[in-house]
């Protein structure tokens, strides 16, 4: 049986907590690698980071355009 509406909705809630924190860890963490590194270093690891984040996404749709639908 499932839980009560309030139930979900604080379950929701805590969820959406840990995605902020997780968004502001990676945030955090970002701009700490950037400070780190040259200019130079900087944008080739932005760079990197995009062409990296564009292929999984990628081979995700592609990977799940390939799965029998249930």
């Amino acid at each position: 049986m499932m839980g009560s509406e309030s139930d979900i909705n604080n379950k929701i809630e805590r969820l959406v907590s840990i995605i902020k924190k997780a968004d502001d860890l990676r945030l955090r963490t970002l701009r700490s690698v950037v400070e780190f590194l040259s200019p130079q270093q900087a944008i080739e690891f932005l760079i990197a980071s995009a062409e990296l984040t564009v292929g999984i996404r990628g081979w995700g749709l592609n990977h799940d355009r390939s799965r029998p639908r249930i």
